[in-house]
C-alpha cells in the first residue's frame, strides 16, 4: 500500500520534470525525492518515470496515475 504522502513527491516531479527542481519546489534534498518515488514505484509495483538526458518522463503508468490524485 502506498503511502500518501509520497504522491506530492510524485506530482512535484512531474511537475518540474527534474529531481532538482521537484526538490527545489518542495524545499528539500533531491535525494528525498528520489528515495519517496522509489519508495512509491515499489508500492505500486510499477516504474512511474523514465530518466531522460533532458530529466523525467512519465510513463504510461505514471500518466494514468496523474489524474486520480
Amino acid at each position: 500500500m502506498p503511502e500518501w504522502s509520497d504522491y506530492r513527491y510524485f506530482l512535484a516531479l512531474a511537475r518540474a520534470g527534474t529531481l532538482a527542481g521537484a526538490a527545489r519546489d518542495l524545499g528539500v534534498e533531491h535525494t528525498t525525492v528520489s528515495r519517496r518515488i522509489a519508495a512509491l514505484e515499489a508500492a505500486l509495483g510499477t516504474k512511474l518515470f523514465t530518466r531522460t538526458p533532458d530529466g523525467f518522463v512519465l510513463t504510461a503508468a505514471g500518466a494514468e496515475t496523474l489524474p486520480r490524485i
